[in-house]
């Protein structure tokens, strides 16, 4: 996950959208076995809690309200029936509160119990019963649910059906039980077991271990199944969760944890984790320090990580710098914090840094890098031992677990005679950094596409299997490809899959949910098209789906939030466009604030939430032609707004993109004004807001595709054999 600068929010809103059904079914089941009960009702004393009937039944809401505080009467009072309700009318009535939904069949006379009972929302509930059809009745009694659970909450504050006090601190507060045994294990416990009721005096408080944040913070989660707040409210949420065992509140803050992280929040994340032995959320957060650092190292979280968090994130070989100066400075920036003179620890972390891995001028760097934080002779010590044939620590380059992938493109011939498409997957396996601006990238073969070249065409990735769709063999007008296959890198295998309905280029290919949507570009001898199709992952079929608003080629698309993002391309006219296409497959497509400026073969990758454009070419003002499109931009769908970041150093049109290690890698393409092919990656760094250069394709593609995946361990490394075709690039 790639987090903008500045996108990381100071307000937390956490919800769950289950919670009310979830609360109510343990309420259902603590009514079965008769705990908690305080109120038996008609002729055959069916027991219930009266705060839940109260939040439905005006009936009962008197009976509340009239009734003596304290804890349950056993047996508990009993309430009968008013006129006009039958046994069965009433028990529909009950299981509307717990349930929120209304039986089928005898509307009528559920209706009328409704009525003598005082209950308007299930007589409204009624009225929709008749219309509704049965598959939408779940979202329908999850929004009963919520709203009984709100009429708890109104009555909780006016003090209705608080039957014990409790003392958190120097405060009382009162509640409902039944409210917190419905949320927290731990109060479930407590309140349910049977010697606890009797030697506990139900005139006094009962005294707690809580402070009345967490109190507050429990009851008010048992209600709205919400956390909002600050960032160290949520952590407190999740503290007080596993200390009192609120599951439900866990794991809202767990999800947070594992799919939500920023480079401001991931440090105490990982703290977090490892004090409570969570290891799944521990290793989340310990991937995403990894493969964003420079990101998190430029945040004041970064000071708080404790020393052994610190020292075993600076020993991975996942680490991402881009050179190991990176990771010296990073270590002398946390010493300078917390080192207050400490030499040990201070020569714990920097044994940590690879120096052996550094080029003469970093080394000529380290004495300033490292003033004031760690005594010269022993940083000497460290350099010689790095350097020594015996050292602790092998030097071993550092390199993500996940690798960038290029897939097929066009290039031009070694003798520069012609132009040759490609058949190539190539990874690149490792990122290296030699003396001065060098920059090497390690390219290994993966593998070669099962039917000849293709470019033009579109990727995506869904599960770390690598969907490859139409696109091109060679050059005429007739050869565009309507054939999809399915790569599996762990097993090296290719699967041929149903065609699309119409060949396609110059297109994008998204995943949503369960479905591959294949959207626009040239078909065949139409310049660009509208149509959409959409591929069953699970059926192997193609669809036509409703069409794009324009006929388009040469556009980019993303998924995010449920919907797809096209922005700008060609027209039928050939005249670049500025436009983003926000499209919901079956419902519907809108235009959204335009881009900055007009771009046609150009990237968009989503990261953060937001979407990324850069690249392409746009049209020359006031004349015909077209020109490079340097401009770098990023759209914020909660705004609906565009803001222009640092423009791209090179040209890259028709390139290919990715997102990686926490930068947005643009590579390949071709520059419109010199009809030069470029072999440079071009790396954006949201923490230090520049471009880097990364290093260099194995060709100058163009009309290439880029994608992110995971490959065997038997292809990586430095005693892998190496394809034959296996090149290391350079440049300066």
């Amino acid at each position: 996950m790639w987090v903008a600068e500045g996108s990381a929010p100071t307000q937390w809103s956490l919800r769950d959208g289950a919670h009310a059904g979830q609360f109510l079914a343990m309420a259902d089941n603590l009514r079965t076995v008769g705990q908690l009960v305080d109120v038996a009702v008609g002729p055959e004393g069916d027991k219930a809690h009266a705060v839940v009937l109260a939040s439905i039944s005006s009936f009962f809401l008197r009976f509340l309200e009239g009734r003596t505080r304290g804890l349950c009467q056993d047996p508990p009072p009993h309430v009968p029936l008013p006129p006009g309700a039958t046994l069965q009318g009433w028990r529909a009535v009950l299981a509307f509160a717990y349930r929120g939904a209304v039986p089928r069949g005898q509307e009528k006379e559920v209706e009328e119990a409704a009525r003598a009972l005082g209950a308007p929302r299930l007589v409204a509930a009624c009225a929709r019963r008749l219309k509704i059809d049965p598959k939408e009745e779940g979202p329908e009694a999850l929004k009963e649910q919520w709203e009984t659970l709100r009429a708890m909450e109104q009555l909780h504050a006016k003090g209705l059906g608080c039957d014990l006090q409790l003392q958190a601190g120097d405060e009382v507060i009162p509640v409902q039980r039944l409210a917190l045994s419905c949320s927290c294990d731990f109060f479930r416990a407590l309140f349910t077991c049977p010697m606890r009721e009797a030697t506990h005096d139900p005139a006094a408080p009962l005294v707690t271990g809580l402070s009345p944040a967490e109190l507050r913070l429990l009851l008010s989660f048992a209600y709205t199944g919400a956390v909002a707040g600050p960032w160290p409210t949520v952590l407190e949420a999740a503290e007080t969760s596993l200390r009192y065992q609120a599951w439900g509140l866990l794991t809202l803050c767990l999800d947070v944890f594992t799919h939500g992280l920023t480079p401001e929040t991931v440090p105490d994340v990982l703290a977090f984790a490892v004090t409570y032995g969570l290891d799944e959320v521990g290793q989340a957060a310990e991937n995403y320090i990894l493969a964003t650092f420079p990101s998190v190292v430029a945040t004041p979280a970064f000071l708080d990580l404790p020393a052994h968090l610190l020292i075993r994130l600076l020993r991975s070989d996942g680490l991402n710098v881009l050179h190991e100066l990176e990771a010296l400075e990073a270590a002398s920036r946390w010493l300078m914090a917390n080192g207050d003179g400490q030499e040990d620890l201070a020569k714990e972390v920097l044994s940590s840094v690879r120096f052996a891995l550094m080029s003469g001028l970093e080394l000529k760097k380290v004495p300033s890098v490292t003033a004031g934080v760690a005594d010269p002779k022993v940083l000497r010590e460290l350099l010689v031992s790095s350097f020594a044939p015996t050292a602790q620590l092998p030097c071993r380059v550092r390199s993500l677990q996940e690798v960038l992938v290029v897939c097929g493109g066009d290039k031009v011939t070694g003798n520069l005679a012609a132009r040759k498409p490609s058949r190539h997957l190539w990874f690149a396996d490792r990122y290296l950094s030699a003396v001065g601006l060098v920059k090497k990238v390690e390219w290994r073969a993966l593998g070669h596409l099962p039917d000849g070249p293709r470019f033009r065409h579109a990727v995506t990735v869904v599960g770390n299997n690598l969907y490859v769709l139409g696109g091109k063999h060679y050059y005429g007008v007739h050869d565009t490809l309507t054939s999809v296959y399915r790569y599996q890198p762990m097993d090296d295998s290719w699967e041929r899959l149903a065609s699309m309905t119409c060949g396609r280029s110059c297109f994008a290919a998204v995943a949503l949910g369960n479905f591959i949507y294949a959207l626009g570009g040239s078909s065949g001898e139409l310049y660009c098209t509208d149509t959409v199709e959409s591929y069953d992952l699970a059926n192997d079929t193609w669809r036509r789906c409703q069409p794009l608003l324009m006929a388009l080629c040469g556009h980019a698309a993303c998924a995010l939030d449920g919907a797809l993002y096209v922005s700008g391309g060609c027209d039928e006219a050939c005249q670049c466009q500025a436009s983003l296409l926000r499209y919901v497959p079956g419902a519907s497509a809108t235009f959204l604030a335009p881009m900055n400026g007009q771009r046609a073969g150009h990237i968009m990758e989503q990261a953060g939430g937001q979407l990324y454009v850069a690249g392409g070419l746009c049209e020359r003002a006031g004349c015909t032609g077209y020109k490079d499109q340097l401009t770098f931009e990023v759209y914020s769908p909660k705004q609906n707004t565009w803001v222009v970041l640092s423009p791209l150093p090179r040209a890259h049109v028709v390139g290919g993109a990715a997102v990686l290690g926490g930068e947005l890698l643009v590579l390949g393409g071709y520059s419109h004004e010199t009809y030069q092919d470029t072999h440079l990656i071009h790396a954006y760094q949201p923490g230090a807001r520049r471009w880097i250069t990364r290093g260099t394709l194995p060709h100058a593609y163009t009309d290439l595709q880029a994608c992110v995946l995971t490959v065997p361990t038997a292809l990586r490394g430095p005693n892998c054999l190496k394809d034959p075709c296996d090149i290391t690039s350079n440049s300066k």
